[in-house]
């Protein structure tokens, strides 16, 4: 007979979140391309729908959490028009006009917005940055305990300086297409690279402190984009 589960444990976590609906688009697009490869389909024909995953990305953020769904309009209106230019229903001058003036709304909304300081996580929760052709910053304060961030076409920054950790290790996994992490960690944490980089770069500029007892982990994957630590 197994044990109860102890009620400490968190239960997981299945949410749809950007993150994991580029990963299936990457996938499926290079099976795609694999079957291609062997005569059975025309690949071509099928990533004439490629923006379907924009409007996917801005359904998951419309019903994410409430910090994500200012620019999920945006994301389904640009991929629909941009599915309708590939198809033939819209003409490029009107698709142009569409796409430049929900840039342009986006911009008014952000200026009007009050501005606010950039947002400090206490508590000790987990991580959970998002950057999707544009930029994220995130201040944490309190215990760190781990996360994720990811940057598609657009730029993460993370501040650990005024950060602790309950425990001697936390791990960050990363994911920067065509886009950049930066993290920014205490002098006395030790930071562990355990990313893979591919045609892009994985730095760690941290001075190393001999004896830290605190241990940050950094991993994921960087594909044409960059992630840095740095303290």
């Amino acid at each position: 007979m197994n044990p109860p589960m102890s009620p400490e444990e968190p239960a997981p976590d299945y949410r749809v979140t950007p993150r994991l609906v580029i990963g299936l688009a990457i996938m499926l697009a290079g099976f795609l391309l694999a079957i291609d490869s062997l005569g059975f389909v025309d690949a071509g024909r099928i990533f004439r729908f490629w923006p379907v995953v924009l409007v996917a990305v801005g359904v998951t953020k419309l019903f994410g959490d409430a910090c994500q769904r200012s620019g999920a309009f945006v994301w389904i209106v640009g991929g629909a028009a941009l599915l309708a230019l590939n198809l033939g229903f819209l003409s490029f001058p009107r698709v142009a006009a569409i796409v430049l003036f929900l840039v342009g709304a986006r911009i008014a909304w952000k200026a009007l917005t009050p501005r606010t300081a950039v947002p400090a996580l206490d508590g000790g929760s987990a991580l959970d940055v998002v950057a999707i052709l544009g930029g994220s910053k995130r201040a944490v304060s309190g215990d760190v305990k781990g996360g994720q961030a990811l940057a598609f076409m657009g730029g993460c920054e993370i501040d650990l300086r005024r950060a602790s950790m309950a425990k001697d290790e936390a791990v960050l996994d990363v994911f920067a297409f065509w886009g950049g992490v930066e993290v920014k960690v205490p002098e006395d944490w030790e930071v562990v690279n355990r990313g893979l980089a591919i045609l892009a770069g994985f730095v760690d500029n941290t001075r190393h402190v001999a004896g830290a007892q605190k241990r940050l982990v950094i991993t994921g994957m960087a594909i044409m984009g960059g992630v840095e630590v740095k303290n």
